[in-house]
């Protein structure tokens, strides 16, 4: 007489939901990467689009960036909306000849921070500005920026931003 000492269905139903669970948090993992990747993607093309159409005089493919429900803030200054947002690129693409260029990028998940300098021609006056700054994107599930914050001394420069949208 012979026993079995595991019954055959149960060890299948144990095999196939320990293969499920696998599947089930491989694909989570993907899920995470891939966010991930495209914040990290957002935060190297955004400068480039940024310089790209401040070289066309152009901010639309700028403003493309941006949730219709975005925040934009600088010290001491929110600008809401993607409206008040494509207001002030727009004001400050017909005002500087500038260029954005990213140092040092950093992601984890839905979040990017770049340290930054951005360097620019005051058309007015023909003033050179540089600004040294760190900005915190955060995507939404949009894949688009939700808030973008920018943290910069703001005292030398602020003469040159009294009159933009959103400022006062």
């Amino acid at each position: 007489m012979t026993y079995r000492l595991f019954s055959l269905k149960p060890m299948t139903f144990c095999l196939v939901l320990v293969c499920s669970l696998n599947i089930v948090s491989l694909r989570t993992v993907d899920a995470a990467g891939s966010v991930a990747m495209q914040a990290a993607s957002l935060m190297k093309l955004a400068p480039q689009a940024y310089n790209m159409g401040m070289r066309n005089g152009n901010s639309e493919k700028w403003n493309h960036y941006f949730e219709s429900k975005s925040r934009r803030t600088i010290p001491g200054v929110v600008i809401e909306g993607a409206s008040a947002i494509e207001a002030y690129y727009k004001w400050e693409f017909e005002t500087f000849k500038a260029k954005w260029t990213a140092k040092r990028v950093t992601v984890h998940d839905l979040v990017g921070a770049m340290e930054y300098q951005w360097s620019a021609t005051h058309k007015p006056s023909g003033d050179k500005i540089n600004i040294d700054g760190v900005a915190i994107f955060e995507l939404g599930m949009s894949g688009k920026v939700k808030n973008l914050d920018f943290y910069f001394d703001t005292a030398p420069v602020a003469k040159y931003f009294q009159d933009a949208p959103g400022m006062n």
